[in-house]
Formats: structure tokens, sequence, C-alpha cells
């Protein structure tokens, strides 16, 4: 009895001892199962919902590109993509084989498909042709139905009604270099902007099963268009003035209206083509044009910077008049050359121009004059003049990679060579040589200046009310006693007999102007008096010339600024240009008042 009582003790014992156990595992499975169902709840219903659910970006359609006179000039175009899924190797290479049919695949195209394969995710997309022809597209259609995992879509593409002729205002477009490949602007409008013409991304929530297909899409938002963005400048101004720049080896050209500073044409020579770079280009093609030594992607109406040569002179003259260092009936006698410190500087008339006041000396273009001027008004207060018109800082025109130009002065040669400043150095740098350099819109922003009587003056090419009623409103005025001895002598250059544009610029509607011809290099003395065309094409001068227009009631309304690089003669080869250009803008705005 008593070892049955004993084998009863012992077999509750154990039985006690394992329901315990199943107890605890029960508890311990409970509290796990709350861990993971209360607890953990958010992090595994995240998991499992990215495992569900892809979302895939929509892209925007660019902001479009407008001029003033309403032509669309920078688009977007709808072209096919072809894509294919990384599926299982069998299907891959039959949609491959099926797929040769009607694209042409080289070997190495179709090796780096199978490669990118082994690569990238399951059933990600893998882009065979980024840019279909139709003929292509037409040709896929047909057996479309054959093929497994191949999709083609619909992408944008930009698209340039003025490719050559607005290669450096518009700029151009490339793919982000991220999965997204959405458009951004790398130069010009498109670049600067780039934020306002971007958009917004759309987006599309699609289930996938748990080998990774699509099944069903389950939420979309819509991309938000870019903004449309217009511009100041006039499409046919623009091209008459690629015309007539193009006939050159490279130069460029600003047209501003002086109501409020807008742009009606800014050209750059040689141009390129927007288009070809925003779609087509290859590595040779890029290559060649990068080292193309006229350099077609610098925007040389801001980017290119020259010695403006005797254009600079009416800075001088007005600093002169403005310090009290001349009246406008000092004279000094030119007799063909100034000789400082052992040194004779020539004034381009070897014969010299006689007894010249102010006025006569910007109208001949007396280099004398200014040597002599200069001496006594000194390098700093010629400097702080020339900043007050805009040189040596940007313009502020809504375009990048703009440059400032160089405005030398004592203090900026000591810290840039550590040496003291020469009386010689002032000399040239009157009459726009030396170490002074200036963009073309920087130039024709002076003049924008000083025909407004306003300092602020300033040049948009952005279509808004930013510079509406500037020249009117004279915030920052210019001392107009003096600066009206300077518009009598720019007016004389091109209506006065001894002018140096009157040949090319005498005209019913009046052009007040100036000429320059900057030195690309030291003159030998040997070598004065010669014909410009007489020397190889990289070591002529630079030709300028700009005016305004139409003068004849004293309230012009047109700056024109033209270089031609290497062109010769201001005179003889940029103010005939400038010529044409005024006559097509007075015969289009008389059009336009009709």
């Amino acid at each position: 009895m008593l070892r049955n009582d004993d084998s009863k003790k012992e077999i509750q014992r154990r039985i006690i001892i394992v329901f315990s156990a199943m107890l605890f595992l029960m508890g311990l499975l409970i509290y796990e199962l709350y861990y993971l169902q209360v607890d953990c709840h958010n992090k595994y219903a995240m998991l499992s919902e990215k495992n569900r659910v892809r979302l895939s970006p929509s892209l925007p359609k660019r902001g479009r590109i407008f001029t003033a006179d309403g032509k669309l000039i920078a688009s977007n175009k709808y072209k096919y993509k072809l894509t294919i899924e990384s599926c299982a190797e069998n299907i891959f290479l039959k949609n491959i084989e099926l797929l040769e049919t009607c694209i042409d695949l080289s070997e190495e195209e179709k090796n780096d498909l199978l490669e990118m394969r082994k690569k990238v995710p399951r059933y990600s997309p893998i882009t065979i042709r980024d840019g279909l022809s139709w003929d292509e597209y037409a040709k896929l259609s047909l057996i479309f139905y054959k093929l497994n995992h191949v999709s083609i879509d619909n992408v944008y593409v930009r698209e340039y009604s003025l490719p050559f002729e607005l290669s450096h205002v518009v700029g151009y477009t490339s793919k982000s270099e991220n999965s997204l490949q959405i458009l951004n602007g790398k130069t010009g409008i498109e670049a600067s902007m780039n934020a306002e013409l971007i958009g917004e991304l759309g987006n599309v929530k699609t289930e996938i099963n748990a080998a990774g297909r699509k099944m069903r899409i389950i939420d979309s938002v819509d991309p938000i268009s870019g903004k449309d963005v217009t511009l100041t400048i006039n499409s046919e101004i623009q091209k008459y003035v690629f015309d007539l720049i193009s006939a050159e080896k490279a130069g460029s050209c600003v047209v501003l209206d002086l109501t409020d500073g807008s742009v009606v044409a800014m050209v750059s020579v040689p141009g390129f083509d927007t288009n070809l770079i925003s779609s087509k280009i290859n590595r040779t093609q890029w290559n060649e044009m990068i080292k193309d030594p006229l350099t077609p992607l610098m925007n040389r109406a801001i980017t290119g910077t020259y010695p403006p040569g005797s254009v600079f002179k009416l800075v001088v003259a007005f600093a002169a008049l403005s310090e009290g260092v001349i009246t406008p009936k000092d004279t000094v006698f030119c007799s063909g050359g100034v000789t400082l410190d052992d040194a004779t500087f020539h004034c381009w008339n070897r014969y010299g121009h006689g007894r010249v006041n102010v006025c006569d000396a910007i109208r001949m273009s007396c280099d004398c004059f200014f040597f002599e001027t200069s001496k006594k008004l000194g390098i700093d207060k010629i400097a702080e003049y020339a900043e007050k018109f805009g040189l040596g800082k940007q313009t502020g025109i809504e375009l990048p990679n703009e440059s400032s130009g160089l405005l030398p002065c004592k203090k900026w040669k000591l810290l840039k060579y550590g040496r003291s400043w020469k009386p010689y150095e002032t000399l040239i740098t009157s009459i726009g040589q030396g170490a002074l350099l200036v963009t073309l819109m920087q130039t024709a922003t002076m003049f924008g200046k000083l025909y407004t009587n306003n300092y602020d003056f300033a040049p948009t090419i952005i279509k808004s009310p930013k510079n509406e009623g500037l020249s009117g409103k004279e915030t920052n005025p210019i001392d107009n006693k003096h600066a009206s001895v300077i518009k009598d002598a720019l007016h004389q250059v091109c209506n006065f007999w001894s002018g140096t544009a009157v040949r090319s610029c005498k005209a019913d509607y009046e052009i007040s102007g100036k000429t320059g011809s900057s030195q690309v290099r030291k003159i030998k003395s040997n070598e004065a008096g010669v014909s410009q065309k007489n020397f190889q094409w990289h070591l002529r001068d630079h030709a300028f010339f700009l005016g305004v227009a139409p003068q004849k009631n004293k309230n012009p309304r047109y700056v024109v600024a033209v270089l031609i690089e290497h062109g010769g003669g201001g005179s003889s080869v940029a103010a005939p240009i400038a010529r044409k250009i005024f006559d097509k803008l007075i015969l289009t705005e008389e059009n336009g008042n009709r």
C-alpha cells in the first residue's frame, strides 16, 4: 500500500511540474504574441506595407518658356521609352530575341542588358531604348502581345523652337543622375529659373505580390506642372540680330529697352543646337563642342570679358567733369602722342587732332585728351565712377555665370601683385586698355544708366514688373548737367562730319553712340597705321559699338551694343551692324504703332 501511495505522489508531482511548465510556456507564448501584435505593431505593419506596396514617382511637365511676342520657344514633347523588367532568364532572353526583330540591338547592348538584369532587384525596370522612333514604335505595337514584362512609357523631352538663335539665353536641360531622371536646367534660363520650371513630383502607389510583380494601382497623386516663364526677348528681333552676327566668326550683341531695362535681344556667336544637347548628343559630339577653340558654349554677352577700348572714354570724361578736373570748354593739344617717364603713348591718329575739348575728344576718339585728363584725375577716381556706371560688378541679369569683369585700381594691384600702381597704367586704362575688362552687358547697362539719368538702371530678361518705370523714377539720379555734355558728344559721333561713326550711323531718326577698338596685344612700332585686315584673325582688335536711338526727339528708346571679336575696327565693322539693328527696331516699332 505504501508503495502505491508513493507512486501516486510521484505521478502527481510530475503532473504538477509538467502542467507548470506548460503554463509557463503558454504565458511566454501569450506575452510574445502580445509583444509582436501590440508593442511591435507599428514596426511590422510598416514593413509589411513596404513589402506589399511600392511607391513610384510621377514626373511633372516642365514649365514652358515664351518670348515677349508670344512665341513658344521651350516646350515638352512626348517620346517613347522602352523598358523590360528583370524577370526569369528564359523569359528575358525570349523578349530580347523578339525585340531584335523591331529595333537594332548590338551585341554590346544585349550583353549590357543581361548584366543589368543580374544587378537590379527582381521585376525592376531596365531601360532598353530611351527614345523610340515612330517606325520602331509601330513595329513593336504589332508584336507587343507576344512580349512579357515589357512596357512602352510616354516620357517628356525638351524641345526648342529657336535652338541656335536662343541657345545662350534659354540654355538646355539634362536628366538628373539619380533614379528619378527628372529634367534639370543646366545653362541659361533653364538653369536660373529651374525652381519655377521644374514643378512638383507626383506618385503612384502600387500593390505588389511576394515575387515583386505589380498587381494593381492602389492610389496616385498627380504631379504639379512647372510654371511658365515669359522672357522680354522679341523673337523676330532676336533672329534678325543672330543672322547679322552669325556672318562674323565670333561676336555678340545686346539690345536693351530704356523704358524698363528689358532685354529685347541677346546674341552670342557661335551658338549651339540646344535640341541636340538635350536629347541626342553623343560623347564624340560633346567633346568636339567643348574643345572648339571658339567656345560655342560660352555666352559672350555676359561671360566673355574684353578691354572696352574707347567706349570707356565716356566714363573718364564724366568723372573729370564731375570732379571739376576739366570744364566743357577746357582744351588739350593733341600732337599725336604723350610722353611720360621717357615713353611715348601714341594717339590712334599719329598726326594728332590739334586742340580739342571734351566733346571733340569723344567725337574723334582722341587718345591724347584722355591721357592728359587721366593724369589729373587719377586711377582711383576713374575706378570710382566706373563702378557707379556698373563696371567691375555683375549687372544682376537673371542668367547664370555672369562675369564681374575687372576694374583695376591701386589697391587691386597691390593685393594682386604686391606692387604699386604706375602712372603709365592710368593712361592706358583711360582709353579702355590694360587690365580693364568688361562684359558687353555691362557696357550696354552703362549706356542705360547714362541715358536714363539713373545709376540704378539695370537689365532684366524676365517679363515682370521688376524694372517697370525705373528710368523715369531716377531713384539714384545722375548729374544731368555733366551727362548732357557726354550725350551731346555721343550724338556728334554719329552725326557730325568728323565723328568716328558718321559714315555708318547717320540716320533720319538719329543715332548717338561710341565706337571702340580694343587691342589684344601690344602694337609694334612698324605696325602703326597698318590695316587690321593685314593681320591674322586672332591678332586683330576687337570691334565695339554702343549706341542709342531714336535720338531725334532726345528721348531714345533702345540701346544696342555690338562686339565683334577680332573684327578690327569699331567704326568699320561693329557700327554698320548696329545701324542695321536700329533700322529694324525703328521699323518694327513704327509698324507696331500703326
